[in-house]
């Protein structure tokens, strides 16, 4: 424990008299004369917060807590902190709890950066509504006659696609959103969730690949809801992904399955949606359609890390 860079304290015998390392003691603040003491002395003002931990600890079995809060008093002042640490029981020659291996760092400074960062992350997602908003209103301006009212519905629609992804983004912890948040997502915002059947385990994809995979998917379900199996009462669409081993390197394949809707065929003209289903995801990998008797098919596959990837690496350049 002495020779540990690590803040480790021992905790010894039913009295709780607590040893330390130099590292330790930098965790102490102002507090002094802490050698020996009683653990419930040197940490007073925390001690109905530590003594079930300990007791825990003591009554044989481990902890382990991460980001734990409390409040504490080393500079003269009360004061919000955080740790992550743990209790692990030390055996004496007869299997017997003799003491405590109390190892500790503190993490104050990264969860106050978290929570600034939440409330930064949440102002930038309020002006990014407010800009698509405006985006909105501009296009509404834009497109008055009755032909372009047609083209405006699309382009509105596209673009809360876009919002969904951002918004996506936006709830994990970093900048990534999980596959099934995106489609229940758009299925959710088009009043068709109860007939897209998703299936696939949670997979973290980045920014560029959440924007596009939300343009792909929203363009699947507009046309299922025009011409597929949601443009009746009784058609459903199944989603799958997975990730599989291609030539050494993992490989995203998402399966948009129809069925129960009205015979469908190629398009004869080729339009920006069928243009960026054809793109696939991120425009980096393969695509495959079927116009099926039983409801139309395509399979969308595209390297993992490039699907994953965060999007914070630039070139010389600056892009």
């Amino acid at each position: 424990m002495l020779a540990s860079m690590f803040p480790k304290a021992v905790i010894w015998g039913p009295d709780y008299t607590t040893v330390y390392n130099d590292a330790f003691r930098m965790i102490l603040g102002d507090k002094t004369e802490c050698m020996g003491k009683p653990l419930h002395v040197i940490w007073e003002e925390a001690w109905s917060e530590l003594a079930p931990i300990a007791a825990k600890a003591f009554a044989g079995e481990a902890t382990y807590i991460e980001d734990y809060p409390l409040v504490i008093n080393r500079y003269g002042h009360m004061e919000q902190a955080y740790f992550t640490f743990s209790y692990s029981p030390i055996l004496d020659g007869e299997g017997r709890v003799a003491g405590v291996m109390n190892t500790l760092i503190e993490t104050t400074g990264k969860v106050e950066a978290e929570k600034i960062a939440a409330i930064l992350n949440a102002e930038l997602a309020h002006r990014i509504k407010n800009t698509f908003s405006i985006i909105q209103a501009i296009a509404t301006q834009t497109f008055r006659t009755a032909v372009e009212s047609e083209h405006l519905k699309s382009f509105a629609s596209r673009l809360h696609a876009l919002a969904n992804a951002h918004d996506v983004l936006r709830m994990g912890r970093n900048s990534s959103g999980t596959i099934e948040d995106i489609v229940d997502g758009i299925a959710s915002s088009l009043g068709v969730k109860e007939r897209v059947l998703l299936e696939g385990r949670e997979i973290l994809i980045g920014p560029k690949g959440a924007l596009s995979m939300s343009l792909a998917v929203h363009e699947l379900m507009t046309n299922a809801l025009k011409y597929g199996a949601l443009s009746n009462a009784t058609g459903s669409v199944s989603v799958s992904w997975e990730v599989r081993w291609n030539n050494g390197d993992k490989t995203l394949v998402f399966h948009w399955r129809e069925s129960g809707g009205p015979p469908v065929s190629p398009p004869e003209n080729t339009g920006f949606g069928s243009r960026l289903i054809e793109m696939g995801l991120l425009g980096a990998g393969d695509v495959q359609t079927f116009y099926n008797r039983h409801g139309f098919e395509a399979i969308m596959s595209a390297p993992l890390d490039q699907i994953q990837d965060e999007g914070r690496l630039y070139n010389l350049n600056g892009q």
